[in-house]
């Protein structure tokens, strides 16, 4: 006869036609290489490069120089790296501005330095040159 698996799967397949065929879009919500928190996904460059460079980089991978919303966001990417990253965020005139232009509030987030590109640090946020070289992390919302 018939074996019993066999039969179990043709009766499946026919009580769910769905699963016998497979999800039309399966993706993971984050890239390969990327992690996700939240709704977003991020990525932890390894090597470091000027602000510009990161943000090229992000760019190419449909995503941008990370844009912190939270103290929550920011302890998650302390986590994942010590390395005080270069983030979306830049000195505009007299202002700073994240690069999806979202308001930057410095009430949450103190900015400390006179420079015009922001990197984090494991308590606050700080702006340098934007030549020098230092990781950078990208952001952009996973896949649903």
């Amino acid at each position: 006869g018939v074996p019993a698996k066999l039969l179990f799967l043709i009766h499946v397949s026919l009580l769910f036609p769905a699963a016998s065929k497979g999800c039309i879009k399966c993706e993971a919500p984050c890239p390969e290489d990327w992690l996700l928190y939240g709704r977003k996904c991020y990525f932890f460059s390894e090597e470091p490069r000027d602000w510009n460079t990161g943000r090229q980089y992000c760019h190419s991978h449909e995503a941008a120089l990370a844009v912190i919303q939270s103290q929550k966001e920011l302890e998650f990417m302390f986590k994942f790296t010590r390395r005080e990253p270069w983030i979306g965020l830049r000195r505009v005139g007299d202002e700073f501005h994240w690069v999806n232009g979202d308001p930057f509030d410095p009430d949450t987030f103190p900015i400390a330095g006179p420079g015009e590109c922001v990197f984090v640090e494991p308590t606050r946020l700080v702006s340098t040159d934007c030549l020098m070289t230092r990781p950078w992390v990208c952001s952009k919302m996973a896949y649903t």
